[in-house]
């Protein structure tokens, strides 16, 4: 690279020289194209090396542009064409395989391919929601999620009601419905207490239990459609009486933040999430909910300041994209702003 441009420099030179100090018109400038045309061609051969690998292909055409520039624009052509290769050098442009790459795609797996004694959440759920999975290991996967707590695989037994498999449909509803009438055997107990109880704050108690038990079934995921509605309704009741009787009750007051957010009643999680804190209730464990008041009253820069206050923490902030959204101004990749579209569950 260094002798060609070396080699250019002399070439053009020395056409300058003749075109000024040469003798004979006609001489004079055949001479001046013959010597600036082989500097144009040393010049081209010199930058096509500095260029970039993307930028060299296709090599003729590359090379005729270069020596176009060079001979019909003689010392600018030069001067543009090391200008733009510095301009490459200090802002390179940025390609679309920069922000992407391929990877293998992820393998799944609706059998266990080897007998073990321990099943993983992702394969249980594979193998009961595949009917073609004999039924024994179906039935196995099913009674090694009867333990798991309804909230994570509640969706699953549900899914399983229709099931064409007798025993696997029957089991699912069983394990379903023990769950449930435990809670509500509870239930029948406490209303049995409240019956006969005359003192304040024992009832308050008992108040508190109840709405707790109605809680645990709507969060367990054991009721739906009419059901659900009737157990929000309960628990709202319950939680009530029992902050009439005693409002110093910070850990009841969040209950009804997570039930009036549920439901979508922004005035009345806005009121819990008040006495909430003012009660003594950590402000870091409300920040989520006050986000997603934030969000229900459509105010996003306040959703984006209690993002930023609250800091990315997995045991709080279960998605780090969702808090990255918020947090970073809300813009995409491009830089362009980017209007909120979804809740933040």
């Amino acid at each position: 690279m260094y002798k060609l441009s070396i080699a250019g420099i002399g070439f053009e030179i020395a056409s300058i020289w003749l075109l000024l100090f040469g003798h004979g018109q006609l001489t004079m400038v055949g001479g001046y194209l013959a010597l600036h045309a082989v500097a144009s061609v040393l010049f081209s051969l010199a930058v096509i090396l500095m260029l970039p690998r993307r930028y060299r292909q296709p090599r003729g055409w590359v090379l005729a542009y270069l020596f176009c520039l060079n001979f019909f624009i003689p010392v600018a052509g030069l001067l543009c064409v090391v200008l733009a290769l510095a301009i490459e050098a200090l802002w390179p442009r940025e390609e679309a395989e920069d922000y992407f790459d391929t990877v293998e795609s992820p393998e799944f797996v609706t059998m266990r391919r080897r007998e073990g004694t321990g099943f993983s959440g992702n394969r249980v759920r594979a193998q009961l929601g595949n009917i073609s999975t004999p039924l024994d290991k179906r039935l196995n996967a099913l009674v090694a999620i009867q333990s798991v707590p309804t909230n994570s695989s509640g969706e699953s037994l549900r899914n399983l009601l229709a099931d064409p498999a007798d025993d696997v449909r029957l089991l699912a509803y069983g394990i379903l419905d023990s769950k449930e009438k435990k809670i509500t055997q509870h239930i029948v107990e406490l209303r049995g207490q409240l019956v006969g109880e005359s003192d304040d704050q024992v009832r308050a108690v008992l108040y508190r239990q109840m709405a707790e038990l109605y809680q645990e079934l709507i969060y367990q995921n054991l009721v739906q459609g009419d059901m659900l509605h009737y157990s929000c309704g309960q628990m709202r009741e319950y939680a009530t009486a029992s902050l009439a009787i005693n409002e110093e009750q910070p850990g009841l007051w969040f209950m009804l933040v997570r039930l009036e957010l549920m439901t979508g009643n922004v005035e009345g999680s806005a009121k819990a999430l008040q006495n909430a804190a003012e009660h003594g209730f950590p402000r870091a464990r409300l920040l989520p909910y006050l986000a997603e008041l934030s969000y229900l009253e459509r105010d996003y820069e306040q959703v984006r300041k209690l993002f930023i206050e609250q800091g990315y923490n997995p045991s709080v902030s279960p998605n780090p994209q969702l808090h990255r959204f918020w947090r970073h101004g809300r813009r995409n990749i491009a830089g362009r702003p980017e209007t909120p579209s979804r809740g933040l569950a």
